[in-house]
C-alpha cells in the first residue's frame, strides 16, 4: 500500500471524537469482534470489574481471546448516559447491555495521534441505581491526590492510587504512562526541590455507580498553566476506593 492510501486508511478508521471511540467499542463488544478493539481501544488498557465481593482485572489478550470464542449477545445495545469531555480526554457513564445482563461500564478516553482511543475501563453487572452514589468516598480520593501534588507526599498518592494502575498523559500526541511506584519515586526527587505543587482547584465533576466511578478536576498551577485530571475510580474488595486509571493532561473544555 501506497503511503497516501496507508493515510487515507488511518483517517477513515480514525475516531475523531470521544463518541467514535465509544461507539467503535460498542460495535466491537456488540458483535464480538476482537479486531475492531483495536480501533477503540489502546493496547495497554486494561478492564476492571468489580462484582461486590472481588475486582478482576483483564488485559487486551484475555479480552480479546473472550471476545473471540464467544458468540454475539443478544440481545446488545450500548448507551451514553453520561460524558465529561475536554480538548485532549474525556471520561463516560455507559449502559451495556449484554444478553440478560446490564452492565455499567466507566471508561477513560484520551486523543493520540491516531485518534481518540479508550485507555481503561471500568465495569459491574447489575448496578442498583436506586442506590444513593458513593461520592463523598470518591470525592475524599480526589482530595487525597491534590494533598499528595501539595506536598509532594508519596504516601498520600498510595492512598489514592492502586498500586495496579496506571497514570497517563499525551505528550505530542503519543501515549506515556508510568506506575504508581514510578510516581513515588518522582515525588521523592520533586520535594529536593520544592515543597509541593501549591495547585488552586477550578472545578470539579464526580459521577458514581456502585461500586465505580469516574473524576475530572481541573487545576491552575503556580507556573500558570491549566491542567485536567481524569479518572476511573472503584471501591476495592478491602472497602477502599482508588484511582485505577489516571489521566492528566493540558486540557479545555471541549466546543
Amino acid at each position: 500500500m501506497s503511503p497516501l492510501l496507508l493515510l487515507a486508511a488511518l483517517a477513515a478508521t480514525a475516531n475523531t471524537t470521544p463518541r467514535d471511540a465509544i461507539a467503535a467499542y460498542a460495535r466491537a463488544t456488540e458483535r464480538s469482534d476482537p479486531e475492531a478493539l483495536n480501533e477503540a481501544v489502546q493496547p495497554s488498557a486494561v478492564m476492571y470489574c468489580a462484582d461486590g465481593t472481588d475486582t478482576r482485572a483483564t488485559g487486551q489478550v484475555e479480552w480479546k481471546t473472550k471476545l473471540a470464542a464467544s458468540l454475539p449477545p443478544t440481545p446488545a445495545s450500548t448507551r451514553i448516559d453520561w460524558l465529561d469531555e475536554g480538548k485532549e480526554s474525556a471520561v463516560a457513564r455507559l449502559t451495556a447491555v449484554r444478553g440478560a445482563l446490564r452492565f455499567t461500564d466507566y471508561l477513560l478516553i484520551a486523543r493520540l495521534r491516531e485518534g481518540w482511543r479508550i485507555v481503561g475501563k471500568l465495569c459491574e453487572a447489575g448496578v442498583d441505581d436506586s442506590i444513593p452514589p458513593a461520592t463523598a468516598a470518591a470525592e475524599r480520593v480526589i482530595d487525597a491526590k491534590l494533598a499528595a501534588d501539595r506536598a509532594w507526599n508519596g504516601a498520600l498518592l498510595a492512598d489514592s492510587i492502586d498500586a495496579r494502575a496506571l497514570v497517563m498523559t499525551v505528550e505530542n500526541g503519543e501515549f506515556v504512562a508510568a506506575t504508581l511506584a514510578e510516581w513515588q519515586a518522582r515525588y521523592v526527587e520533586r520535594r529536593k526541590h520544592s515543597p509541593g505543587n501549591a495547585v488552586t482547584v477550578t472545578s470539579r465533576q464526580v459521577d458514581v455507580r456502585g461500586s465505580i466511578g469516574a473524576a475530572r478536576w481541573t487545576f491552575h498551577s503556580p507556573s500558570g498553566s491549566d491542567w485536567s485530571d481524569r479518572a476511573l475510580i472503584m471501591r476495592r474488595p478491602d472497602g477502599r476506593w482508588r484511582m485505577m486509571a489516571l489521566l492528566f493532561v493540558k486540557d479545555a473544555p471541549a466546543d
